[in-house]
Formats: structure tokens, sequence, C-alpha cells
């Protein structure tokens, strides 16, 4: 999502990095956030300026070991040819996680902001950073359809085996075997709402069903606060994304009051992708909801993605056409297969070839034709990420499933959000809900077996 397959490009973990420079000794964060914002700073002035040589001073050996030469200045030249200039830094945003603590650097580009998050350790050293999507000051309200007095909400852990996940559990207040979904997330680090600007699709979704007498758990993404599990030069969709949805499947089984018998699977973007395999791994499953899923092979709409985006600033530059043709060259050596003895930082979106070898081994469609669960495939128009091609491309490879259903939204964009006039990312950061319609075509599909 954000989400979005485009956003691996600008979300992608930069490994794990420690500050050499100074050791900071501190009992409390409210004492050390100018220490901290200040080191954050330091790094984040080393990347745009394309100083490797003195961010690298900054990590431990073992961390550079795992960096290639010139990597870093790649992801920048590649944030800056999405997201503009580097301006400033607009704002600054302190969080926390068991043991770690965390600055949020708003970064104002000149096409859109982004938050550079840097993770400190309890010994006050730099745990790992990323460019994510930016927080907002202010989230969208909730939707009038989400009718409080009708659910209840309460915290809940996910156990992943070797992580925990934090979640949300929304039930209806009444009753009692109620159907439930657990949803699953696009590309990217996402929090339990998916966020992405002011809004909170994943938000919206669990409080509109669960206003309609549908239970739904929504949870971190592993790589929201626990991308440092995955094994940075081989790991696989299954890592990020699978297993823990599994692992959430399994846990909403044993919540009291759903129907076991009765449990869904919605996944979004890259989570929609996914559904069809997830099913088949886990038969228990009454169905899965494919949203704004891609029915394609993804290294397809990635180059795709980068050429729309492109040319919505007009005439491309000629190191904008450089690095489109990069990426495509890159999507050629996927679809090939030509994986063999490459690095992250030489196959595409800097993902590993363990990552894309796992996905060419992977048919989404012709996984969900062969499934028994019930299918509901749901599309907006207006989604340039993925596409009606897509749309088209499950309805053709399930015309013969006697349970897929499809509805597509003309004025919906990939976040199930109306919009008008040529999508663009700037639309996902203004104030908006998932349109009402959604939920209601969700909720009637679960009640109408």
């Amino acid at each position: 999502m954000k989400n979005l397959l485009l956003h691996n490009r600008l979300t992608i973990r930069l490994l794990a990095v420690a500050i050499t420079s100074m050791m900071l000794v501190a009992p409390a964060l409210s004492q050390q956030s100018p220490v901290l914002e200040r080191e954050a700073r330091q790094l984040l002035d080393y990347f745009i300026n394309r100083e490797s040589d003195k961010a690298m001073q900054m990590l431990d050996d073992a961390v550079k070991l795992q960096i290639p030469e010139g990597q870093l200045e790649e992801i920048a030249d590649g944030i800056e040819n999405q997201a503009g200039k580097y301006l400033h830094v607009d704002r600054v945003v302190f969080d926390s996680s068991g043991d770690y603590e965390i600055v949020i650097l708003v970064c104002k580009f000149e096409q859109m902001e982004l938050g550079f998050r840097v993770v400190f350790n309890k010994e006050y050293m730099v745990a790992g950073f990323q460019f994510v999507p930016a927080p907002a000051e202010n989230f969208t309200p909730p939707p009038g359809y989400a009718d409080s007095t009708l659910f209840t909400e309460t915290e809940v852990k996910i156990d992943c085996g070797d992580i925990t996940l934090n979640g949300y559990l929304t039930k209806p207040a009444k009753g009692s075997d109620f159907p439930a979904v657990v949803l699953v997330h696009g590309s990217g680090p996402h929090d339990a709402d998916e966020t992405i600007g002011p809004n909170k699709p994943f938000r919206d979704l669990a409080w509109g069903l669960s206003s309609n007498g549908i239970a739904v758990l929504r949870y971190e993404k592993r790589t929201f606060r626990h991308g440092n599990t995955l094994a940075v030069n081989s790991f696989t969709i299954w890592d990020e994304t699978g297993n823990d949805a599994i692992s959430a499947t399994g846990f909403l089984r044993e919540v009291n009051g759903v129907d076991p018998e009765n449990i869904y699977l919605l996944g979004h973007s890259l989570g929609g992708m996914l559904a069809p395999a997830i099913a088949e791994k886990s038969p228990d499953l009454a169905g899965i909801i494919i949203m704004g899923g891609n029915s394609r092979p993804l290294q397809e709409l990635v180059t795709e993605q980068y050429e729309y985006l492109m040319s919505l600033e007009g005439e491309m530059s000629k190191e904008q056409k450089e690095f489109l043709e990069e990426i495509k060259e890159q999507a050629q050596a996927v679809s090939e297969n030509r994986l063999d003895g490459l690095t992250r930082r030489e196959t595409l979106l800097n993902l590993p070839p363990s990552y894309w070898e796992e996905l060419n081994r992977y048919n989404q469609s012709e996984t969900a034709a062969g499934i028994p669960q019930r299918i509901l495939v749901l599309q907006g128009e207006r989604d340039y990420q993925v596409t009606m091609e897509d749309f088209r491309g499950w309805e053709s490879v399930l015309k013969d499933h006697q349970t897929a259903y499809f509805i597509s939204y003309p004025q919906l964009n990939h976040l199930f959000m109306p919009g008008t006039g040529k999508p663009n990312p700037t639309e996902y950061y203004k104030e908006n809900n998932i349109d009402s319609k959604v939920i209601e075509d969700i909720a009637k599909w679960i009640f109408n077996h």
C-alpha cells in the first residue's frame, strides 16, 4: 500500500545500523530526545548529500559488511527521482516500541513528504533506519457508517513464533457465532490501520464491518517494528507477510464468539496477490477477499507504475529515462529468472533474489482457480497501481470457479476511496474514508453464503 507496490522502493529497509561516534547513556528518552534527534538529522544529512563514507562510519562492522558499495547512493537517487529534491525537515515525531526509541524526521521533498525513521536500541545506538510514508499531523475522522455502539475493540497480541505482533480485535457488541475477517496488508511497513497520510483504510474496514455484525482482526505488519527479524539477503514474501497471516487466522479461530468455520481473509494489494496461496495453506478458511490485488506478475506492475508516475511530470529527464530503463532491465531479469549470483542491489526494488525466485514459483491466478473456498474480487477503476487489466485477469481465470464474485467501482482508487480526475499519489494524502458501498458489498457477500 503505501502502500503500494511502488513504495517498496521508498520504504525498503536499509539494514540495521549502529552509531559508533558516540555512546548515549541516559535514563529516559524524554531527556535524550534532542540528542537522538541530532543524531538522526546527521544520518539524514549524510544520506541526502551522498556522503556514504561518513554515513558508513556511523555503522558497526557487522552492518558494513552487508551494504554493497554504492547502495546508499543508489537508494538516494531513487528517492529523488520519485519524490523530487529534498527541501527540509518539516517536523519531528517521537515514538517507542519495547526497548526501542524511534525518531521520525518528516522530510519535505519537492513532490511529497516522507518520514526518515531512525530506531535507537536500549543502549541508545541506531538499530535501523528507513524511509516510510510521512506520519500525518491529524487523521481522517471515522466514517459515518462506523457505529461505535455496535461493536467493541480490544488490543491483542498475536503469537507468530519468533515474535508477537500488536493488533486490534473488533467484535459486534451483541450476539455470538460471528463471521470474522483477517486483514492482510499491502507492500511496505504498515501499522494495524494500514495508515497512509491521514487515512486509515484498515480501521475503516474493521469498524465498518463490525458495525454490520462481523468480527475483524487487524495487526501490525512484521516490517513495521520487527524488520530486523528478516534475513536481509534471503527473505521471501512468506517471511514478510504470509506466515504471519496464517498465525493471525489461527488466533482468530480461538476467539470466543467467532464462528471458526466462517473466517475469511481479506488481502489488500500485495496481500490480495498472496491471498490465494494463504487460502491454499489454510483450508479451514471459508473464503478470501482480494482488494486491489494483482493477477499479473508483480514485476510487470512495478515497471508500469514507475512509467505512469514519471509521465505525470511531463517529459522525462535524461536521468529519469536512464532510471526507468534500469527498472525495466531488472524486471526482465526477474521474468526470465536470471537471478543466480545477483545481489539485492542488482535486483528489482532492492529485494533479494530469494524474494523474486519465490514469486516466480507462484502463480496467483492458477492458485486461485484451484482453491475450493469462496472468492470475492474488488477493484477500484481509478486504481493506477493495480489496474482493470488485473481485474479482467481475475475474471478470466476464475470464470469457471463456482463461488467467485467480482465487483468494480468506477470512482474508487487503490485505497478504495473516491476521487476524480487523473489518479495520482497526492490523493492518498487527502482526508478520506473507504467508500460505504465497499463495506456494504463485503458484508452482503459474507452473509450470503
